[in-house]
């Protein structure tokens, strides 16, 4: 386990096990505080010509360990390569935040107790250097974390341990107080999420994840409320009622508020899509597909991570975080093929593919917080389609919305948060493809117009009458993404630090 703190010591004065280099090309340290002309003069005379010898010349990506004695201690010299740090700051920043991955990483496979590692140089990264160590602490916190829990040959008692110190330019202060804190919050609420979502749905289902969120709403004293099929028949949400029939297991629906003090403050809604196993439905999905369905419900484990952060944050805004829980499953209760439903605000859809089921529970689930809160901004987050993975990939987000200026301000939050979202267009050209002949509309656009991911955005929007919405497709970015080294195996959390970045500087 990984504990961040600052150290008020000059990098040297630290008396640890493992001193961290961040460098930029030709061995020039990133940071002013910690350069390795020490080095040189006490351990390693020619250590540039060394390093080179083992082929690291502080490109970006690249890093390296060599061993020395402090005083009559043994310890590890960590350099981590940033490049030229010549690029836009917010290709630097989400360099930084790797380089970090990697030397915690390091650290661990090192098992070092121990750490420090001077805070760069703010400027090519953009940020001032309180926020620069918050980004950090988020990522190191977050390439810490590992899903272990069914591993039954993991010793409790050689788990790894470490305080990493984070060497600054002044002695502490409220403001490095306040970034080591907001940090911790943050990173902990990703990896919060990450576990939610790696669980498997024998474990997590609507019953157990809904437990979860109670627990984490009642310890924070935050209002919840959760409910199942029968308030959802009395509300009229057959969206949510027709994808709950065919599981044994009764869905949940999910609402936790925080209210802030300040009086007249707007109001935040925050939606996730909660299917904790999705095997398609009566659509059967096949066996290759279905594997990996226990992530479908990161939408929810996204908004309910970001509620226990919102609670001890305690921003000048309302929260409200609705999360529909259920399992997708066939049986001969199921919904088929062909039915209509008709949902919370009155609207009807024609079923035409029972494996395009998030869209129907986050219906119902966008008309109840317009009913219930009248919400300034409305934010929903799915792994809604598989069309979003093709489009994107692995490293953006999907985000649709009417709203150019709350479009542009995720985008930004984005960029600082590594939480990397992309605009797809929501043209009305799309708008036709989800027309039904027997119902308002249809739960799958129609073939010809391909899209899926957009027209899927079509069809929520017939739920929010707020202009200030936008609708987050993480199916590609919500596990599974490859070469980024803080994001590790399985669950990312994607989203968390978007969210809570946005509402902490939300203004209307």
């Amino acid at each position: 386990m990984l504990d961040i703190q600052i150290s008020e010591k000059k990098f040297w004065d630290n008396n640890v096990e493992g001193y961290i280099f961040l460098l930029k090309e030709n061995f020039e340290s990133a940071s002013k505080f910690a350069d390795i002309d020490y080095i040189e003069k006490n351990y390693y005379p020619n250590l540039k010509e060394i390093l080179k010898k083992h082929k690291f010349e502080s490109k970006k990506g690249e890093s390296f360990v060599l061993t020395g004695k402090k005083g009559d201690k043994l310890v590890q010299f960590i350099f981590i390569g940033l490049g030229s740090l010549e690029n836009r700051w917010n290709i630097e920043l989400e360099n930084l935040r790797r380089a970090v991955g990697s030397a915690v990483l390091l650290l661990k496979k090192l098992k070092i107790k121990k750490s420090v590692l001077a805070v760069p140089n703010e400027k090519p990264f953009g940020l001032i250097e309180a926020r620069l160590i918050r980004q950090m602490i988020i990522a190191g916190l977050m390439a810490d974390y590992e899903f272990t829990k069914f591993k039954s040959d993991k010793n409790k008692d050689d788990e790894w341990s470490c305080e990493m110190l984070l060497s600054v330019d002044a002695k502490e202060d409220q403001t490095y107080v306040r970034s080591l804190s907001e940090g911790h919050i943050i990173g902990d609420a990703v990896n919060l999420a990450r576990n939610l979502s790696d669980m498997p749905a024998n474990i997590i289902n609507p019953t157990t994840l809904s437990s979860q969120a109670k627990e984490i709403a009642d310890s924070l004293n935050l209002e919840c409320k959760v409910f199942g099929r029968e308030k959802a028949e009395e509300l009229g949400m057959g969206g949510f009622l027709a994808v709950d029939s065919g599981s044994d297991e009764l869905g949940k629906f999910v609402v936790i508020e925080y209210n802030t003090t300040k009086k007249d403050a707007p109001t935040i809604a925050l939606v996730g899509k909660g299917v904790t196993f999705d095997s398609g439905g009566i659509s059967l999905k096949p066996a290759d597909y279905m594997t990996g369905m226990k992530f479908d419900m990161s939408g929810a484990a996204t908004v309910i991570a970001t509620m226990k952060a919102i609670g001890q944050l305690k921003p000048e805004v309302n929260v409200v975080a609705v999360a529909p829980m259920v399992e997708n499953m066939p049986s001969g209760k199921a919904c088929k093929q062909d039915d209509i439903i008709t949902f919370m605000n009155g609207k009807t859809a024609e079923i035409k593919n029972t494996d395009a089921e998030g869209r129907l529970i986050l219906a119902d689930a966008l008309c109840y917080v317009e009913k219930f809160y009248k919400p300034d901004v409305v934010l929903d987050i799915a792994t809604l389609t598989g069309a979003c993975l093709y489009a994107l990939g692995h490293f953006f987000t999907g985000l649709m919305t009417k709203d150019e200026v709350l479009g542009t301000k995720l985008q930004a939050v984005s960029l600082v948060t590594g939480d990397r979202v992309w605009p797809l267009p929501m043209d009305d050209d799309f708008k036709d493809a989800i027309k039904s002949e027997v119902a308002d509309i249809a739960n799958t656009g129609a073939p010809n117009y391909k899209a899926g991911t957009i027209t899927a955005s079509w069809f929520l929007s017939n739920f929010v009458t707020t202009k200030n919405w936008a609708h987050l497709d993480i199916a590609g970015t919500a596990d599974g993404v490859p070469g980024v080294n803080y994001l590790g195996k399985g669950a990312t959390g994607a989203g968390v630090r978007l969210f809570i970045d946005f509402i902490l500087n939300y203004k209307k």
